[in-house]
């Protein structure tokens, strides 16, 4: 009896302890913020966040594991998501100004033009992240760029709830909500190869897309009679709506889930009565909200037709012999050969944690296709033929954008399924945890559960964001290199150009104009020019810009791939080169043409 009591309050005392960390942990990171650009963002961060921030991580699977009481079980995943929460809301809590490169800047230019009224958020085709980018604008009365980053920790948070109440659906035990909650911590959609964790409207269609995974397995398992149920159903159709609304292509890719399950539930009905998805509630209608407002929205925009069309025929033209799926992997490959890297390397790097989770999966399947007594079935709620016929349908769409070189959109498609996986692998980690417990003590079930989790937590969240680990610069923008830009192309000269390091300052002139659409006017140069010299390459003059982003970038996290180290020092040097302006995070060279 004694020692029943003075459980519950061991666990309080170490929730106590491990909030204490978390309060250190915040407090440390927004005491540090960066003063410049930030090559990694893991490094740049003290180390005295990461020991407290593992320290509230360690205690909240500690007390989730072993508490019997519920409210102290959901305390201290409570605990482990604010941490979570904390992790990536680290651009925020640093003070970074911005922290996307590529389609985050012009998300960002295009919700600026949305609120000045250069344009209508129904003109986009997916307005629903730079909707919710002003709003917050407008009711915190902090900068746009500001409330772009909280949008992705809002979306996060979403993630993380969502699957954690997912799971439970699917298998419920006293280790389901736990396993589900630290499996979504991991990140797994999260892989730095299209999909990220920062402004891009796939990566965070795809988190909020387990609002609707949730709801969907919640609908079906609602008697139809119960009037909470029609309060679910009201709730999916708004949330598919929205989902369409936020990103068009998103749904596209989703509707093997739905209409996967739809397949199913007329098969059971009609051949498998026996089954529990026989008595699931039917999903036609739904499904049919689903199509028909993705429907009514992009016969509006316009689809993605041609890139449909693209991947297509670029996949015929692999399976008749054109072999451009192969040449992209062997370009990457000699890439990361060249930088001392290596292929495998980096796809450990980047999909080990997502490989266990697979297995897991694959495990539950095969225990499912061999349950004769039908026990795991009815454990399950018959729920495992629908993630396996959605990651069926899934891995066809994966295997269309692949073949048909539709560059990192199968990425994408591979984060949607990583979200699926991720349910239904932690269904595995609880069922697996039920049945060692009858087998082992307690004890070794949660050291063996804390020890694995470790080990797959620190894997998955070290590649979360772009580092020189992954051989990935910090897509940190800092508010002078922004502010540089602003300058040059507010003093630019009639009739001279702009250029770049690798790439032209297109995405900053995006956030500059804030007009629909994309710039893609400015070109680049690159390092065999820069060696011979640039001046009197082109007939007029020109301007290049270069960051600091580009030289840690090119230097350090590429290994001066394509510019050396000498090349990038030398421009400044060579005749018919100016600087004409500095700020230590941003310059602008004049490059005098033939003409000048």
């Amino acid at each position: 009896m004694q020692r029943s009591r003075s459980a519950p309050l061991a666990d309080r005392g170490l929730l106590v302890l491990g909030f204490l960390a978390l309060v250190g942990a915040v407090a440390t990171a927004h005491s540090n913020p960066a003063t410049g650009y930030e090559l990694s963002l893991y490094a740049a961060t003290p180390l005295t966040f990461w020991a407290l921030y593992g320290c509230a991580m360690f205690v909240s699977l500690f007390v989730a594991l072993r508490a019997s009481n519920r409210w102290l079980r959901r305390t201290a995943l409570g605990l482990g998501g604010i941490a979570t929460m904390a992790f990536a809301g680290l651009p925020v809590l640093r003070g970074y100004w911005f922290y996307s490169g590529g389609d985050g800047l012009t998300h960002l230019g295009w919700a600026r033009g949305i609120q000045v009224g250069n344009f209508l958020p129904t003109d986009l085709r997916y307005p629903g992240m730079h909707s919710v980018t002003i709003l917050f604008d407008v009711a915190f009365g902090i900068d746009l760029a500001h409330a772009m980053l909280l949008v992705v920790v809002v979306l996060s948070v979403l993630f993380f709830t969502f699957v954690t109440l997912s799971t439970p659906l699917v298998f419920e035990s006293r280790y389901s909500s736990t396993a589900a909650a630290f499996s979504a911590f991991m990140f797994l959609p999260i892989t730095s190869l299209s999909t990220h964790l920062q402004p891009h409207a796939m990566s965070q269609a795809i988190l909020f897309s387990s609002v609707a995974v949730y709801l969907v397995l919640k609908y079906v398992r609602s008697p139809a009679s119960l009037l909470s149920s029609s309060a679910v159903g009201a709730s999916l159709a708004l949330t598919s709506v929205a989902l369409v609304v936020y990103h068009p292509q998103l749904v596209a890719h989703l509707l093997p889930f739905f209409v996967g399950i739809c397949g199913l539930q007329v098969l059971y009905r009609r051949w498998r009565t026996d089954h529990p998805i026989a008595s699931h509630r039917p999903l036609y209608v739904q499904t049919a909200v689903l199509v028909a407002a993705f429907l009514v929205w992009i016969s509006n925009h316009g689809f993605f037709s041609g890139v449909i069309g693209y991947a297509v025929t670029n996949a015929l033209e692999f399976f008749l012999g054109g072999g451009s799926a192969a040449k992209d992997v062997a370009t990457q490959g000699a890439s990361l050969t060249a930088i001392g890297g290596s292929f495998l390397g980096i796809f450990l790097k980047l999909f080990s944690a997502s490989l266990v989770f697979m297995a897991l999966v694959g495990l539950l399947v095969l225990q499912t296709l061999r349950d004769g007594d039908r026990t795991l079935t009815r454990a399950t709620h018959g729920m495992i033929p629908y993630f396996v016929v959605s990651l069926l349908g899934l891995s066809g769409i994966f295997a269309l954008y692949f073949f048909g070189s539709v560059s990192g959109m199968y990425f994408r498609v591979f984060g949607l399924m990583m979200l699926l996986v991720t349910i239904l692998g932690a269904a595995a980690i609880a069922r697996g945890a039920c049945a060692l417990s009858r087998r082992w003590s307690t004890g070794a079930v949660h050291g063996a559960a804390i020890t694995g989790f470790g080990i797959v937590l620190v894997l998955s969240l070290i590649t979360v964001f772009p580092s020189t680990f992954i051989y990935l610069s910090s897509p940190h923008v800092t508010e002078m290199t922004m502010s540089g830009h602003e300058t040059a192309f507010n003093h630019q000269e009639p009739d001279v150009e702009f250029v770049g390091i690798r790439a032209g300052p297109n995405r900053y002139a995006d956030i500059e104009r804030a007009e629909l659409g994309r710039t893609g006017e400015y070109g680049a140069v690159n390092g065999s020019e820069i060696e011979k010299g640039l001046a009197g390459q082109s007939s007029e003059d020109r301007y290049l810009t270069m960051t600091r982003l580009d030289w840690e970038r090119e230097v350090k996290a590429y290994d001066e791939l394509r510019y050396t180290r000498m090349q990038l020092v030398s421009i400044g040097e060579r005749p018919g080169v100016a600087r004409v302006q500095s700020n230590g995070e941003f310059r602008l060279f004049r490059i005098q043409g033939t003409d000048g």
